[in-house]
């Protein structure tokens, strides 16, 4: 498959064969290129209880985060674990949507990390309670992240009630308490730590030990 080992991917524009076909292949929501939303690669093993299973409850009042999608008020690790597309165009004719997965300079040009690679598997989070400044987010990201810190700084947890709760990729779910704001916000602008919105979100460790499963 294409997969080749990986979990599946947070983000995927087109179709498998035509990356521009209008499709937009998250891993909760799937929006076909008409405006119908469907579940996602992950949602899709929810067998039918996809409101139930991934709705997180402290997110139920909030708008959706992105694209329109209904919330789940949940993030996935793509800063190691799952690979993300960058968005297509018009020079993409002839691609899949696989074709346009990001290489990162943190995996050294990877995509993504194998299920294979995870051997921190106990202390890696895999999903969490997403949260930014005015809303939730559905993309985890990690303060050691080599790239875009503006993007980083977007992608951290909510701790409604000073908790947030972490699924990890061993399978065991935990609620931490203390939100960490990250190793570079004493250099960043105001603009890009006001997206995090600390204490009422953070990170779940200072520098990437908490998303990096090597």
């Amino acid at each position: 498959t294409a997969s080749e080992g990986h979990l599946p991917p947070a983000l995927l524009y087109g179709s498998d064969t035509d990356a521009l076909s209008g499709d937009i292949r998250a891993w909760d929501w799937w929006k076909l290129a008409d405006g119908r939303v469907q579940p996602g690669p992950l949602w899709a093993y929810a067998e039918g209880g996809e409101r139930l299973v991934l709705e997180c409850p402290t997110a139920r009042l909030a708008e959706a985060s992105w694209d329109g999608d209904p919330v789940t008020g949940y993030n996935y690790n793509v800063a190691f674990v799952a690979g993300e597309a960058r968005l297509p165009h018009a020079g993409d004719a002839g691609l899949g949507a696989w074709d346009l997965l990001v290489p990162k300079a943190n995996l050294q040009g990877g995509i993504a990390l194998r299920l294979s690679q995870c051997r921190q598997s106990g202390t890696t989070a895999l999903f969490g309670t997403g949260g930014r400044r005015g809303g939730v987010n559905k993309f985890m990201r990690s303060p050691g992240d080599v790239g875009s810190l503006d993007m980083a700084y977007a992608g951290g947890q909510s701790f409604p009630a000073g908790v947030t709760n972490v699924a990890w990729i061993d399978g065991h779910v935990s609620s931490l308490r203390q939100p960490y704001k990250g190793e570079h916000w004493d250099m960043l602008p105001d603009w890009v730590t006001d997206s995090l919105d600390w204490p009422s979100n953070g990170f779940l460790s200072e520098k990437s030990e908490a998303y990096d499963p090597r």
